[in-house]
C-alpha cells in the first residue's frame, strides 16, 4: 500500500462532558484503499483524574452510522474510561466518511487508519501534558483483528514514533478466509448480516467490481438494499431482522463453491485481508499458507473461546501456528462460551492485567 507523506490536520470539532470525562471528536488525515488522502473521525475521551495511560480501541462490527464511536461510545469504553485516555477511530465508512462503503476486515488499511489517529491525537494530548509513553491497543471481534494489524503496521513503519506496551486482542478474525470456509462447511452462519459486509467490504477494499447478483440470492439483495446499505440499523437490530441462519438462503451456489471461478477474486481478497492463512483442509500447496514475517515486540495477548459462535477459533489457532514459542505472546484459548459472553470475560481480564 502506498503511504503518503501527509501533513496532519487536527480539529477538535466538539467538546462535551461524558460521565465526568472530557470528550472530543477528532478529525485527522489518513488514507483510503487507493492510498489517497482523506479525513477520518474518531473519539477522544480523557478522564477527570490523571490517566494511567492511553488506549487505542478499534471498534467491533457496527452496521449503523449512529454506532460510530464519534457519535456513540462503543461498549469497550465502559471498562476503561475512568482510568485511561481512550482513542476510538470510526474507520472508513463511518463518521466523517459515512457515505463510503466500509472496507470491512481489510486489515492492513485499517491498521494504517488506526495509526493515523495516534499521529493526529498526539499534538492534542501534548497540549494537555499527557504522554503516550504508556500506550496500549485493545480490541474484540473485528476490533481484535484490527488491534493486531495496527500493532504490526506500527512496529514495522512507525516504531521510531510510538512504542506499544501491550496489545490485547479477543475473538478476532485473523484468518478472514477461514471464517468463510467455516461457514460454507457448516452451511450456516450465526450473524447473517456479516455476509454482505464481508463481500461488499472486500469488493470496496480491493476494487474487485463484484457482480452482487452472482453472489447474493434475491432475499439477500433485498436485505442489503433495505436494511444494510443505508446504515440506519444497528448490529442488534439486524440480528433480529436477518434471522435465517441457513447460508443457502442468502448466498448463491457460486458463492458457496470455493473452487468456482466466479468466487476466486473475492476469495483472494479475503486472503489479502487475513493476517494469517491456513485452510481448513491442510492438504494444499504451500503458497496457500500465509504467515507474517513480522514478529511482535510488544506484549501480545490473544483470547478466544472454543465455543465462539461468530468467529471460529480456527482464527486464533492459525495465528498461534504462525506466531508461536515467543515469551511476549500469550494465548488464552478455552471454553469461555459464546462470542458475546466471552467478550465480557475478555475485557475484565484485560483490565485486571493492565492494572
Amino acid at each position: 500500500m502506498r503511504r503518503l507523506s501527509i501533513s496532519i490536520i487536527l480539529l477538535a470539532v466538539s467538546l462535551a462532558i461524558w460521565a465526568g470525562n472530557t470528550e472530543r471528536v477528532l478529525l485527522y488525515a489518513s488514507i483510503d484503499q487507493h492510498g489517497d488522502s482523506l479525513m477520518l473521525s474518531g473519539k477522544l475521551s480523557v478522564p477527570t483524574d490523571r490517566p494511567k495511560g492511553v488506549i487505542l480501541i478499534p471498534h467491533y462490527t457496527i452496521t449503523s452510522k449512529h454506532q460510530a464511536p464519534s457519535i456513540k461510545m462503543t461498549g469497550e469504553a465502559a471498562y476503561f474510561k475512568d482510568d485511561y485516555v481512550l482513542l476510538m477511530p470510526d474507520l472508513i465508512g463511518y463518521g466523517a466518511t459515512e457515505e463510503r462503503e466500509h472496507p470491512y476486515l481489510a486489515g492492513e488499511l485499517t491498521g494504517h487508519n488506526c495509526v493515523d489517529m495516534l499521529i493526529g491525537a498526539k499534538p492534542v494530548l501534548d497540549s494537555m501534558n499527557i504522554s503516550m509513553d504508556s500506550l496500549f491497543i485493545v480490541g474484540y471481534s473485528q476490533g481484535g483483528a484490527s488491534a493486531v494489524w495496527t500493532l504490526k503496521v506500527l512496529e514495522e513503519q512507525f516504531a521510531d514514533r510510538f512504542s506499544v506496551l501491550a496489545c490485547y486482542a479477543g475473538g478476532g478474525p485473523y484468518d478472514v478466509a477461514v471464517t468463510y470456509d467455516d461457514a460454507v462447511q457448516k452451511k450456516k452462519v450465526f450473524m447473517p448480516v456479516v455476509i454482505p459486509m464481508v463481500i461488499v467490504g472486500t469488493d470496496a477494499a480491493y476494487d474487485l467490481h463484484i457482480d452482487r447478483e452472482r453472489f447474493f440470492t434475491p432475499a439477500m439483495l433485498k436485505i442489503y438494499r433495505d436494511y444494510v446499505s443505508n446504515k440506519e440499523y444497528s448490529t442488534t437490530q439486524l440480528f433480529f431482522k436477518v434471522s435465517n441462519h441457513r447460508l443457502s438462503h442468502w448466498l448463491t451456489k457460486e458463492a458457496m463453491d470455493l473452487s468456482s471461478t466466479e468466487l476466486r477474486p473475492m476469495y483472494e481478497g479475503l486472503k489479502r485481508s487475513s493476517l494469517v492463512r491456513y485452510p481448513l483442509n491442510d492438504q494444499v500447496p504451500d503458497q496457500e499458507i500465509i504467515c507474517p514475517t513480522w514478529r511482535p515486540k510488544a506484549q501480545l495477548y490473544i483470547f478466544h473461546s472454543s465455543k465462539d459462535n461468530v468467529v471460529t477459533i480456527h482464527c486464533a489457532e492459525h495465528l498461534q501456528r504462525c506466531l508461536q514459542d515467543m515469551p511476549n505472546i500469550t494465548y488464552d484459548l478455552g471454553n469461555y462460551g459464546s462470542h458475546i459472553k466471552a467478550s465480557g470475560r475478555f475485557f475484565k481480564k484485560v483490565k485486571a492485567m493492565m492494572e
